[in-house]
Formats: C-alpha cells, structure tokens, sequence
C-alpha cells in the first residue's frame, strides 16, 4: 500500500497524465473477463507516454499496456500497473505517401476515418477488435491482408523517448512483429498512393503494392459491408470473446479445423463454451470468469494432443500469472 501512494503522489507531477485506481478490466476487453488494475494511466500524449514509462523504469516499476482489450484475458486476481494508449487516437496525412496513426486508435476507427476522407486497402480488417498499436505488435491479418503489409515506419517508445524507425522486409511475420522487447509502438505511418483515384472494387488489386489507394467513400464502406457479412456468417461476433485462441499450426492445418474435428465445439466449462459458430473462438455466455476460460483453453489443448498429436499454442495473451510490484 505504501508503495501505490508513493507511486501516486509521484504520477501527479507528470503533465498529461490520467491517474486512476482499482479500475475494473474486464468492461475493457472484449472478453468481459478478469479483475482490476491498482494503477491505471493514460497518457494523454506519446510525450506524456515518454515520461511515464521514464519514470516507470527508473523505479524498477513492471507494468502493463492495454490497446482496445482485444485478444487478451485478464487472470481473475488482476494486475498491478496498467497503461491504457485509449488516448493516443490522432490520424493525419503527414506526407503526401503516408498517414499517420496513433497506437491508441481502433482499427474499426480507422476504417471510419478511411471511409470519410476515401481510402481503401485494409478493409479486410473490418471486424478485428483491436486497437492499431496491438494489431502492428502481433501483425493483425485478415482475408489474405495483413496491418503489416502498409507500414512505412513505426514510432517506437522506450524509457529514453521515441523515435521513428523503417520497417525492413522480414519485420512482420504470421502473427508477430520483431519488435525488441520492452519497446512501445506509439503510432505508425501508414502508406498510402494519392494518383488518379480508384474504384476500389477489387480491394485485393491496389494501384501501388502495399498502399492504400484513394476510393469513393461509398465504395470503401461497401467493402467493409461486404467483409462484415462474411464475417458475421462465419464468427460469434455477438458474443463476447478474445478472438481467435489458437495459432494455426501452420498454412496447410487450421486451429479451428483439429478443435472442431475433436468434437469440441459446444464444450463448456462454466459460463466459457468453445463456439458453436467458429471452434477456434471461446465465448463468454454471460457469468464466466477468466479462471473458466483458462481451464477451457486447456482442456482443448489437452484434447488436441490426445487425438491427433498437434500442440496447440496460443494466440491469445494472459494477463496476471506473474506478479508486478508496486
């Protein structure tokens, strides 16, 4: 207790800065799931973010860093130090080749920025809860696209400040980007091509590679509709979840496909039921609490393993299996 007032007495002098305690997580994933953080920030500005985690750091302090809640579930016991980028949402064209994004932005914000000033390319992405700075840290894709692809540059924060570096071929991979640890990716330039504007029909044929191209904002959001239909037939984007909990094995061998041919599908444990819609998704039924949702993740893994040989490994982050000091 002694160290949280000391730590809050301190957090006051930070400029930009929002202090809030026991604040309650689980409203703020898309799981529903999990306890509370003793320390919750949000830095209003990459500035503010800077000093923060300067003086984290300096302390010795381990913390947490929260994007939109997607593809996370928070351990019923909570965590210590949470930092939350909701804040960090501005977009602009900072050149005449890119956008520039802030991590705290959600990529369906962003989708609503691209249909108001006419830009198509990640429209695929439509449905993805996430945040942009947690979709760029896992290489978020979707519908043979992936955030990867139009990334010009990322802003990177660390206890010594940011700074802007190029992305080089290799940086992304399937679900991962090499990121060095304990790095922040703040905002993002975003490539875009502003020639002669498109029809944006064929989302997949762009005028430049890896850009986003200019298209009527009619058709940009025909796009989406045409992606969230898909999506809606195939996913349980009404219930509560995490997204998809497993990575697939590989290119040739789905998660879902070795859950569903395992008979899980409808499998509960508590108020946490492997979907009935998509076997590679968890859903909450209402009352299920993280510990519910873990004990599911491993009784499929173990089921898995037993029936066909493959280790499943997860997709998802967990959040307060290990301790942070105060």
């Amino acid at each position: 207790m002694a160290g949280l007032q000391q730590l809050l007495k301190d957090l006051v002098h930070i400029d930009g800065l929002i202090v809030e305690t026991d604040r309650p997580l689980a409203p703020l994933t898309t799981m529903k799931v999990g306890g509370m953080a003793r320390c919750f920030l949000k830095p209003v500005c990459i500035p503010a973010l800077e000093r923060l985690i300067e003086y984290l750091e300096r302390r010795d302090i381990s913390y947490k860093v929260l994007g939109n809640g997607s593809n996370l579930i928070v351990a019923d016991q909570g965590v210590g130090v949470v930092i939350s980028l909701s804040r960090l949402k501005k977009i602009y064209n900072c050149s005449q080749d890119a956008l520039y994004v802030e991590a705290g932005c959600s990529i369906a914000g962003f989708l609503n920025w691209c249909v108001t000033n006419g830009y198509s390319g990640i429209e695929p992405l439509a449905g993805i809860p996430g945040s942009l700075g947690g979709a760029l840290r896992m290489n978020a894709s979707a519908n043979g696209t992936s955030i990867g692809d139009f990334v010009k540059g990322l802003c990177v924060t660390t206890s010594e400040g940011s700074a802007w570096i190029s992305v080089s071929k290799g940086f992304f991979g399937y679900r991962k980007s090499s990121l060095a640890p304990g790095g922040i990716i703040s905002a993002a330039k975003l490539r875009i091509h502003n020639g002669r504007r498109g029809n944006g029909r064929n989302i997949r044929h762009r005028l430049v590679p890896n850009a986003m191209v200019a298209a009527s904002a009619g058709q940009v959001m025909t796009n989406i509709k045409g992606i969230m239909r898909k999506r809606l037939s195939s996913q349980p984007l009404g219930q509560p979840s995490a997204g998809c909990v497993f990575k697939n094995p590989s290119s040739s061998c789905s998660a879902w496909s070795l859950i569903a041919s395992c008979g899980l599908q409808g499998v509960r444990m508590k108020d946490a039921q492997v979907s009935r819609k998509h076997a590679n998704f968890i859903v909450n039924l209402g009352r299920a609490r993280s510990s519910d949702v873990l004990s599911l993740i491993g009784l499929v893994k173990k089921k898995v393993w037993e029936e066909t040989g493959v280790v499943l490994k997860e997709e998802v982050i967990v959040w307060g299996n290990e301790e942070q000091r105060l």
